[in-house]
């Protein structure tokens, strides 16, 4: 009894209309049932350009609007949640499109009597650090200067 392999082929048409198209190879290779080598291959005889790896990072559509709310002055960390990405992909959008940088803000002081205030009510470090907008490091240390040192010290300990 003889059996006869039928062998398929991938789709080269549709694979690189896909991968042109933001589809990453990966997807397109799941969807399709060969392997990322096999759509890498025929994407390669077709004389695809490859994307970076890691892919598209942001849809097509999104980066205008992402690149038009920088534009428009939208702070960094509004348009990181806004659009949930990251600094530098931001950054590298920014650099990209060849808009000048914006310069970052200035350091925010600490105001060390709210630091106090909050630590006199209990505040956990990390909350305060959070709503203060630094480290948990810097908190213990202007809580060092403001406070008598042994006090700070057992009360910093026993929170670790």
């Amino acid at each position: 009894m003889s059996t006869t392999t039928t062998r398929r082929r991938i789709d080269r048409d549709a694979a690189v209309r896909r991968y042109e198209a933001g589809e990453s190879l990966r997807r397109i290779a799941a969807s399709t049932g060969f392997s990322h080598a096999a759509v890498y291959r025929v994407l390669k005889e077709a004389g695809v350009v490859f994307r970076p790896a890691g892919g598209n990072p942001v849809p097509g559509g999104r980066k205008e609007e992402i690149l038009a709310a920088y534009r428009a002055g939208m702070r960094i960390e509004e348009i990181l949640a806004t659009f949930r990405t990251s600094e530098e992909t931001i950054r590298a959008l920014v650099e990209e499109a060849g808009e000048p940088r914006r310069p970052r803000g200035a350091r925010r002081r600490l105001d060390w009597e709210q630091i106090g205030r909050l630590h006199d009510r209990d505040w956990p470090v990390a909350a305060i650090a959070i709503l203060v907008g630094c480290s948990g490091q810097q908190v213990r240390r202007v809580l060092r200067e403001v406070r008598p040192c042994e006090e700070v010290e057992d009360e910093l300990v026993a929170a670790e």
